[in-house]
């Protein structure tokens, strides 16, 4: 295959800029094509793929496109010391094998039905406290209190104390894997004691503060009988207590805002709640709420025809991808909860490193999502919303919204 020059976007992907409207960038990396360099002000070499056929190529890729050289802008093996490697995103195999499906096996549907009755009475009543402020924000009140309330329960056995830790070390993590601009310091700082919130998730993932019969306490049992060792079990605690929040949290503010900003598919959702899934997943591919993630390649290699370099940084720009109008037509950019696709979003990632805690986080938003439907006749925006900004994560600050109940 002829190889052709890297195309350039002089586009720095972390300016206020784009962290606040991404969707202009995307299409311009995209139309560029199918990897292009772009600028970054601290210097960082990166390359972007933001097409959905080469993303889906490179996700399956893991021999030469690795994921053990870190998620993030820094590469792992030059130092980022800072933060413990993601014992399932960041690894490679054949280590990443064997604890993929021994976790696999504990988080399996079958496993996990239990939560469903306790997802749905918990919703109930978040939904019935919105309700009764008539006017309420949607990313507060229901995105967020959801997730708290469920997650740190199933995952773990947590206490109602502390848990606001785990979205102010959420801050921390995702900020960390992009570029420490003025922006980014300012947020981390924000965190305040940062070691206190470490040793808060550190104390609440350990083996005996996990609670037997939780997600935790599965894993814990896992690591006492020798599948795990103890390191690998608190990782993976502490893994999955922090993936089935922040990211939940915002799908589903992200899933409230169009339903809200689109009355015909939200009535299409109350004449029949059971679509709350469809609702969902439209939301997932419309904007997802990693803006990106990284693979590293492991040698000299080329995407699409164009060179690149062993150890030069890889942007997947799946949210991105996730708008390619090559994949999904000229109604890319509707949301519409009838869409239908044979092979689907790229939201929760592909391959072996797609997302294992998406089960949970698709009960988290049926069981919310369908209680909305159920319970409010109309939901309506009564403000602009404020968006988050954040190297990693795409959401709302605040999410003003009417409900009326049905």
């Amino acid at each position: 295959m002829q190889t052709v020059e890297l195309p350039h976007v002089a586009v720095d992907p972390y300016s206020t800029e784009v962290l606040t409207d991404p969707l202009p960038f995307w299409e311009e990396v995209r139309e560029a094509g199918p990897v292009v360099r772009v600028d970054q002000s601290l210097g960082y070499d990166i390359v972007a793929v933001g097409r959905d056929a080469e993303l889906r190529e490179l996700h399956v890729r893991n021999d030469l496109f690795i994921s053990g050289r870190g998620a993030g802008i820094l590469d792992r093996t030059k130092g980022e010391s800072f933060r413990e490697p993601a014992i399932l995103l960041e690894s490679d195999q054949p280590d990443h094998t064997a604890v993929r499906s021994v976790i696999g096996e504990i988080l399996a549907p079958r496993n996990l039905r239990r939560l469903r009755q306790t997802f749905a009475e918990a919703a109930d009543t978040i939904v019935d406290l919105a309700l009764e402020k008539g006017l309420a924000d949607a990313q507060t009140d229901l995105a967020e209190a959801f997730p708290l309330r469920v997650i740190p329960d199933a995952v773990i056995g947590a206490p109602p104390e502390g848990r606001e830790n785990l979205l102010r070390y959420s801050t921390f993590l995702f900020e960390s894997l992009g570029p420490q601009t003025e922006r980014a310091r300012a947020e981390i700082a924000a965190v305040g004691d940062l070691a206190a919130v470490q040793e808060w998730i550190r104390a609440s993932c350990a083996r005996d503060a996990v609670a037997r019969g939780t997600v935790g306490g599965a894993i814990w049992e896992a690591a006492d009988a020798g599948k795990f060792t103890p390191d690998q079990a608190a990782n993976l605690v502490r893994s999955l207590l922090g993936a089935g929040i922040d990211t939940t949290i915002h799908s589903i503010a992200y899933t409230l805002f169009h339903l809200a900003t689109h009355p015909g598919e939200y009535a299409k959702l109350v004449a029949d709640p059971r679509r709350a899934k469809f609702a969902y997943e439209e939301s997932l591919r419309l904007d997802s709420v990693v803006r990106q993630n990284y693979r590293t390649p492991a040698r000299d290699t080329e995407i699409g025809g164009i060179p690149i370099r062993e150890g030069q940084k890889v942007m997947l720009l799946v949210a991105s991808a996730n708008r390619d109008p090559r994949r999904w037509g000229p109604t890319v950019d509707r949301y519409d909860i009838d869409r239908t696709s044979e092979d689907g979003h790229m939201t929760f990632g592909r391959g072996i490193h797609q997302c294992i805690g998406q089960p949970i986080a698709r009960m988290e938003a049926e069981a919310l999502i369908g209680a909305v439907a159920r319970k409010v006749a109309t939901i309506e925006l009564t403000g602009e919303p404020v968006p988050m900004l954040n190297n990693t994560l795409r959401g709302f600050r605040s999410l003003p919204v009417r409900l009326t109940a049905a």
